[in-house]
């Protein structure tokens, strides 16, 4: 309590002076209030130059399926003006490691590859993963243009010339290094025509991740022994779905998921509450099959993993999100509920699955299997109690594959799944380009965020889309803004490169008598302002004080940021809330009293670690230019 009293005593005294001087307008009293650096007009300029350059997995790919031909010929030679702009877009692009690490699985024995991107007759990309010295064998790549892009770590690469006889000839010149730390070293490419090739992580201390596009895609391969015998066949894929596996939509009564997803989207549009739907969707669902397009989509022999059932996104809307899992003979998902309220329904379209309840228990290994379901092939459910219960699904053939979608409804994204290793949170990805994209699928909306359990790879850029798209409503809701700023997930290098721009010639930060936040403008609109804030670890504490603000937001992003809303009173200032925020946490804050937040004069932000911060702010009405050019 003393202490309380004593923090309050010191911030009536900061304040006191300021708001003597400054109780004409908003604008004032922001600005008297942090005497920290502005922005410059240089900073603005150099913070638009890479703007385009963090994109999450989805993004590239669509991205990718504007570079290459629709249809590339397996065998053509190589194309220079899309190998050139595919090279300089993987030089250029960031991708979220947060993200990708998702679908990195290492194993002691061999490299794996890990499917993360698909255009089918077009490209595939793939997630390949190097434990320390693993290396491939010699290999050609069936005629197909070869793209590889460094993500972590470094790779060695040794070309070899053809033999007359069609096997593997000597070494071509020195190897070549990758280097996902270096952009200049970050890419290469390799084509039939130029040779053969060996990767290899020669590492004895780091591992390597690398992605891969190959275009068109490929099944097989050959491999070449060193000793110059002749190659082999080598699968490309772990699983060769039987004949009579596909089977197109072509009888009347069927839908195509494409037609299946719209229909979805059109039920949201006539009803409104997807949970008063549960008979429709059902309905829906028997009826939906895939085209051939679509298997060759959403379910091909590239879909399938040896690690574990591959699962992503083919809609999202909403109210609903529609899943394609890919099942090799015997995997299965761990436990998991996929949250109150929330519903499924279930196809098979090929194979079987067994669907297990868990009793009640602390833990799912330490529970019973209170009740097992056998989904048949064709089978369509809806399971109501999945919601609340732990329940998990598997494979149960030693030898077949299976395929089913799953539609949730509020949409769901990721699934949190738990075992003896403790808690794993994955997001389902968007494997495939969307040439068509079915209604409600083709981007992100603040509404669906509201909605959706799941996180999004956002960029800024991303963030201010979302952003101008709800406050082009006539009400804005701080609920929808808070709620999309914590399930968002940036990019740590986007902020770090934006912050770099504070730094003085030779890369030290400017120094001053006093220590503030550094300040960069990352979006000016005409409803909100973004500012990204760097706090030091310096021995005296930084401290920035703002008022007048109407509402703002706060994401930590980085280590750990103090916050208080104060109130001025005929006593004096009033701490109305003080809280630590952690990382990753984010705080709404109002002048005015809301359902959100209480209202608040003033708000103080502060920072005193060993350990630096970085937070997110978003002001609503913007900050004045005043302010912001210093």
């Amino acid at each position: 309590m003393a202490m309380a009293t004593r923090r309050g005593a010191l911030l009536a005294r900061r304040l006191a002076g300021t708001l003597r001087r400054s109780q004409a307008s908003a604008v004032a009293v922001l600005r008297c209030f942090s005497d920290a650096p502005g922005l410059t007009q240089l900073e603005k300029q150099k913070k638009k130059k890479s703007s385009d350059q963090y994109l999450d997995m989805h993004s590239l790919v669509n991205r990718l399926r504007e570079l290459f031909p629709p249809a590339p010929a397996m065998g053509a030679p190589i194309n220079g003006d899309v190998v050139t702009s595919v090279s300089e877009t993987l030089q250029n692009v960031k991708l979220n490691p947060r993200e990708w690490q998702q679908h990195a699985v290492y194993r002691r024995g061999r490299y794996t590859r890990n499917i993360v991107g698909y255009s089918p007759n077009q490209f595939i990309v793939l997630l390949l993963c190097w434990e320390r010295g693993q290396q491939s064998p010699i290999h050609d790549h069936a005629g197909a243009h070869c793209f590889i892009k460094m993500l972590s770590g470094q790779l060695q690469e040794r070309k070899f010339a053809w033999a007359p006889n069609g096997s593997a000839g000597p070494q071509a010149g020195p190897p070549g290094f990758m280097d996902a730390s270096e952009v200049a070293k970050s890419v290469s490419f390799m084509h039939d025509s130029l040779g053969l090739h060996q990767i290899e992580n020669p590492s004895e201390s780091d591992v390597a991740v690398s992605l891969h596009i190959y275009s068109p895609p490929f099944q097989e391969c050959h491999i070449f022994p060193p000793t110059g015998a002749p190659p082999k066949i080598a699968p490309m894929v772990n699983v060769f779905v039987p004949e009579g596996m596909q089977k197109a939509a072509e009888e009347s009564k069927s839908l195509s998921l494409q037609d299946f997803c719209s229909k979805l989207s059109d039920l949201r549009a006539q009803e409104g509450d997807g949970k008063a739907q549960l008979h429709s969707v059902l309905d829906l669902l028997v009826s939906a099959e895939m085209t051939d397009m679509e298997w060759a989509s959403y379910a091909s022999p590239m879909h399938f993993s040896e690690f574990h059932p591959v699962q992503h996104i083919i809609h999202c809307d909403d109210e609903f999100s529609v899943v394609i899992s890919c099942w090799s003979p015997g995997q299965k998902i761990p436990p998991h509920t996929v949250g109150r309220g929330r519903v499924m329904w279930l196809k098979v379209l090929h194979g079987n699955l067994l669907f297990q309840e868990f009793s009640p228990g602390l833990f799912p290994w330490e529970s019973d299997v209170e009740r097992q379901t056998e989904l048949g092939e064709g089978s369509a459910s809806f399971l109501e109690e999945c919601g609340v219960r732990m329940h998990d699904l598997a494979n149960p053939s030693e030898t077949e594959p299976a395929v089913s979608i799953q539609v949730f409804s509020p949409p769901l994204t990721s699934f949190t799944f738990h075992s003896e290793k403790g808690t794993e949170r994955r997001d389902l990805p968007w494997l495939v380009g969307q040439a068509d994209a079915t209604k409600g699928s083709e981007a992100f909306s603040s509404t669906r965020a509201m909605r959706t359990a799941g996180r999004w790879f956002l960029s800024f850029r991303g963030l201010q889309s979302l952003l101008n798209e709800e406050f082009s409503r006539p009400e804005v809701s701080p609920n929808v803004i808070s709620t999309l700023l914590s399930k968002a997930v940036f990019n740590p290098q986007e902020w770090r490169d934006r912050l770099s721009l504070t730094a003085a010639p030779g890369g030290t930060p400017p120094q001053s008598s006093r220590t503030w936040p550094k300040h960069i403008l990352v979006a000016q609109e005409k409803k909100y302002s973004i500012i990204l804030s760097f706090w030091g670890n310096s021995p005296e504490p930084s401290v920035a004080i703002e008022g007048g603000t109407g509402m703002s937001w706060t994401l930590v992003l980085e280590g750990e940021l103090e916050e208080r809303a104060v109130n001025i009173g005929a006593d004096g200032p009033q701490v109305v809330r003080s809280s630590v925020l952690k990382e990753e946490s984010c705080s709404f804050l109002s002048r005015e009293e809301t359902s959100g937040a209480a209202g608040a004069d003033i708000i103080e932000h502060s920072h005193s670690s060993e350990t630096p911060c970085v937070s997110l702010h978003v002001y609503h009405p913007p900050l004045p230019e005043a302010w912001m050019t210093g």
